[in-house]
């Protein structure tokens, strides 16, 4: 009788310990949750004000004081998306941006990938150093060699042209995205890269055979950084680019804005447009940036 009661109070004790950690991690998926959306919220309001505003007319903009009575339009405007095109060149820097940016996204891919390949699986003279060497650069702001990268351009010629723009992506690809590829890469085993070389493999037939297609997802991360740095980039043209031919669109938006006042309603529609691509981009790659987010932050 006693066991059966001393049983009895140890699954009831049980129960309790089980039910008092069900109500903890409960609470805490809300508490978590609850600030998902605080967040989601905040970082989502800009661009459902801004895309209220596109749908506005300068009128309403300056009958209407603060954020809150801009949330929603009164007149549903459409008519400023096609505005937009018919005010500026815009189908022209929605092409020269595309130009840049694929090419810019191809440049970046191949670059960074050779060097990673070379960094972590070659061995050759000086190149720890020349690895130090790039860490630096991530060290030095922007800025900084800002006037002598626009003087060396200069000097060559380039500038008013695409050329600055596109050329650095062909030439390493960034630090950044050559670490992330590195780090990929020396996940991958070395007796696949032993095996391939005694069946007579050349390095570069290593790299686009074998590296390439098992680093598909990191690459894919690369690619999502580099279209999305490009296709946003505003101070590249602004520095190099005078023509308003080759005029891009992140600078192309600059034209809504005057020293004495700004069109709004246009503005806001172009910048809505801009932003398509990068959401139809990371919404395609989603699954691959993810991955590759995980693998390239994994030593192996």
């Amino acid at each position: 009788m006693g066991d059966e009661m001393k049983e009895e109070r140890d699954e009831m004790q049980q129960r309790k310990v089980h039910n008092r950690k069900k109500r903890k991690e409960k609470l805490v998926k809300a508490l978590v949750i609850f600030q998902l959306v605080v967040f989601a919220v905040f970082f989502l309001f800009p661009f459902v004000w801004m895309l209220s505003v596109s749908l506005q007319t300068e009128a309403e903009l300056m009958t209407t004081a603060g954020f809150l009575e801009q949330i929603i339009p009164k007149s549903w405007r459409f008519e400023n998306y096609a505005d937009v095109f018919r005010t500026l060149p815009f189908a022209r820097y929605f092409a020269n941006s595309g130009i840049v940016t694929l090419l810019t996204v191809f440049g970046t891919l191949m670059s960074s990938s050779v060097v990673a390949y070379a960094f972590s699986k070659l061995r050759w003279p000086g190149r720890n150093f020349f690895y130090s060497l790039m860490l630096v650069t991530m060290i030095l702001p922007a800025f900084i060699l800002m006037i002598p990268t626009y003087k060396m351009y200069s000097a060559f010629g380039m500038t008013n042209s695409w050329v600055p723009l596109i050329l650095p992506a062909f030439l390493g690809g960034g630090a950044g995205n050559i670490i992330l590829i590195q780090q990929f890469y020396q996940a991958v085993p070395g007796d696949i890269v032993e095996a391939a070389r005694i069946d007579g493999a050349g390095e570069a037939g290593i790299w686009w055979r074998i590296m390439l297609p098992l680093s598909k997802p990191v690459l894919a991360t690369v690619a999502v950084f580099a279209f999305l740095f490009s296709w946003n980039d505003y101070l590249g043209p602004l520095l190099y680019v005078n023509d308003q031919r080759l005029t891009t669109v992140a600078l192309g938006l600059r034209a809504f804005q005057s020293q004495s006042s700004t069109n709004w309603g246009l503005l806001m529609a172009g910048s809505v447009i801009s932003v398509v691509p990068n959401l139809i981009i990371f919404t395609c790659g989603q699954k691959y940036f993810l991955e590759g987010t995980k693998a390239g932050a994994v030593k192996g």
